[in-house]
């Protein structure tokens, strides 16, 4: 039968959480909850099913967002949700899917769209780069002391705070750590109230529901730490875990003391966290930094639909001209030659006739644009093009003073 391909109501809401719950090895009841949490604040007339007869085989929804930049913010498009079922596989709608996906958001004037995969081999033939990673970390609590110069917070204080509190004072501080950090995603109250504090949480792996911390400085508030922990021992001897779910601090000491406290709570042997940033100062805070175990994994993924419109709505750390030559297999949107002219940290971007300085991808351009990779190191890669005075001026202007990276999944 032929597939059919239209925007999903409110009335596809049973089928979307079906859909969801089979794509993503979820239970279909614990799917429907949590779905419940945000169902009120979803855009249906951004989400697309694909159908076989009145089947719903395949859908993608995209969430309207504002991501942090290089010295700005941009509307950004959160591409969550995607799907196919099992029984409908290799039949091009994942394809057909996010090309009517990408005509939409670029339709809506959206210059970029975002993601984080569930695997990180889909995205990239659909002209998405690799812009942002993250470290899954770990560490046995005897091995947690601290270098004699990590930082001390004198006469402050770290207290237990109720979930409502939590929601209500803790925003200010994440938008001060995203005005800093490009890849990061304002978020809503609901998104708060859905996912960060959640209003009703399902522990899992025996863990607890969340616990709130947060600290207090000479400033006043100054960071806040959100974990849970489970029991265990074995022989007697207490083995418990602690899972750090997000810890922001605005300055060296707030942090400092918020790790001392995960790393101290009593009957704990193991600490870990799933979605640290690459350029964390933790390892060096540590006195025996090889105990920490790290894993690097893909965290964003970027996809450019806009090249003027995104180069244009950054800031750049030096001043040059560059012509790049950007080939998009997979859709019009991001091909072209495009001259980008940057003087005092500004860009102007138009159309160029000239050669380019530089040949490269969708899907590279992505990558470099956050500044977490630079165009030397995807040049080694063989994926990008261009003389190495090119990639030096390149690696200048898409530098960043911090690494990219999205403290939320979605």
């Amino acid at each position: 039968m032929t597939i059919s391909y239209r925007t999903l109501s409110e009335d596809d809401w049973g089928d979307w959480v079906v859909s969801n719950a089979r794509g993503f090895l979820e239970d279909v009841e614990v799917a429907a909850e949590l779905g419940e949490q945000v169902r009120s604040e979803i855009e249906f007339g951004r989400s697309l099913g694909a159908f076989d007869g009145d089947v719903l085989v395949g859908k993608t929804y995209a969430i309207s967002l504002s991501m942090s930049v290089p010295g700005g913010d941009l509307p950004t498009a959160g591409v969550t949700a995607v799907t196919v079922s099992p029984t409908h596989r290799r039949r091009g709608i994942l394809t057909e899917l996010t090309r009517r996906q990408l005509d939409d958001i670029r339709e809506r004037g959206e210059p970029l769209a975002a993601l984080t995969a569930s695997e990180s081999l889909i995205y990239d033939r659909f002209g998405y780069g690799l812009a942002a990673q993250a470290d899954r970390v770990s560490i046995d609590r005897r091995h947690t002391d601290f270098v004699p110069a990590a930082p001390l917070a004198p006469g402050g204080e770290i207290r237990f705070v109720a979930p409502e509190a939590a929601r209500e004072r803790w925003p200010p501080l994440y938008e001060r750590l995203r005005e800093a950090r490009p890849g990061m995603i304002a978020r809503t109250p609901a998104w708060w109230g859905a996912f960060v504090v959640p209003r009703s949480e399902k522990p899992e792996d025996g863990f607890t529901r969340r616990q709130y911390v947060e600290y207090s400085g000479h400033s006043g508030l100054e960071g806040y730490a959100s974990y849970a922990v489970r029991a265990d021992s074995a022989e007697g001897i207490a083995r418990g875990s602690l899972r750090l779910h997000e810890l922001v601090a605005t300055n060296p000491a707030a942090e400092t003391a918020l790790w001392r406290y995960d790393f101290g709570v009593d009957l704990v042997e193991a600490i870990e966290a799933h979605n640290r940033p690459p350029d964390d100062p933790l390892p060096w805070m540590l006195a025996d930094p090889r105990r920490l175990r790290r894993l690097r994994l893909d965290n964003l993924w970027l996809r450019i639909l806009d090249v003027p419109g995104a180069l244009e709505g950054r800031t750049y750390p030096a001043d040059g001209r560059l012509v790049l030559d950007v080939r998009d297999p997979f859709g019009p949107w991001a091909a072209g030659r495009v001259e980008i002219d940057v003087e005092d940290g500004n860009a102007r971007c138009r159309p160029s006739d000239a050669p380019g300085d530089l040949t490269l991808g969708a899907g590279e351009l992505a990558a470099v644009y956050l500044g977490g990779v630079s165009a030397t190191v995807l040049a080694r890669a063989g994926r990008i093009e261009g003389s190495t005075e090119a990639l030096r001026l390149a690696d200048a202007l898409f530098a960043w003073h911090t690494a990219p990276w999205c403290a939320d999944q979605f």
